[in-house]
């Protein structure tokens, strides 16, 4: 009695269970693209801290939508460790492509002797990064006059670093198509056969005036040279005609 009472319990909440494990893993494994230049990533749930910004048309993982913010996860692939933080739900676009390579894997590698900091106020710094040294690039954030920061993870290390101490680069877009981005109209076309058969039509208009006009001269002319040449009275002369 024990067991079928236990049995039907079971099966009563199996059916929640295995919905509440699908959810969660359909959750986990969506993707949503970053459609925005200036995509912020916080690492608290109130938006406080800005960490950097995420990488243009690359992708972040779902852990939990939310209505002003969503939980999301970045890397945790090619040797770079795992983070997560919060950035703006409606900045994340769900394109539902096929999703591969969802980060991005670039190598920055410095010029001359650099200061890794820890914080974006660039107060804090974290060590010394010696010429020609290898970091993963993470993201990136610009201080009040428009200069570049670059934050990366460098022998296990995160922190920023200024553009000029890095070889310049170039980050690709991601592969996939961009379809949060909307197609211009095509430009319409003159109707160039239109416009072509309305010039030969005025072209003919004007050739059978002309040809009109000549026959008209032509004409003129003739009756003006009969004019100017009148036929010769031929008289005759009768014998019996008395003078």
């Amino acid at each position: 009695m024990k067991k079928l009472i236990l049995l039907i319990t079971a099966l009563l909440f199996l059916p929640v269970t295995t919905q509440t494990l699908y959810a969660k893993a359909d959750n986990f494994y969506e993707y949503r693209r970053i459609i925005t230049e200036d995509t912020p990533f916080y690492t608290d749930a109130g938006g406080i801290n800005l960490l950097f910004y995420l990488p243009y048309t690359y992708y972040v993982k779902l852990i939990e939508q939310g209505e002003i913010l969503s939980h999301v996860e970045i890397y945790g692939q090619n040797g770079i460790a795992v983070m997560d933080g919060y950035t703006p739900t409606a900045s994340l676009f769900r394109d539902n492509l096929t999703v591969e390579n969802p980060y991005p894997f670039l190598t920055l590698k410095t010029l001359d002797t650099a200061v890794l900091y820890q914080d974006k106020s660039l107060t804090e710094p974290v060590c010394y990064v010696f010429p020609e040294r290898n970091m993963f690039y993470l993201g990136q954030i610009t201080d009040p006059v428009g200069k570049y920061y670059y934050y990366v993870s460098y022998n296990n290390r995160l922190g920023y670093i200024s553009e000029e101490s890095v070889v310049p680069f170039t980050l690709p877009n991601h592969p996939n198509e961009l379809t949060f981005i909307t197609p211009d109209p095509p430009a319409e076309q003159p109707n160039k056969p239109q416009e072509q058969t309305s010039n030969d039509f005025f072209s003919l208009k004007i050739a059978v005036v002309v040809c009109l006009a000549f026959a008209g001269i032509i004409a003129l002319f003739i009756i003006l040279k009969k004019k100017e040449h009148p036929s010769v009275a031929v008289s005759y002369y009768d014998e019996n005609d008395y003078e």
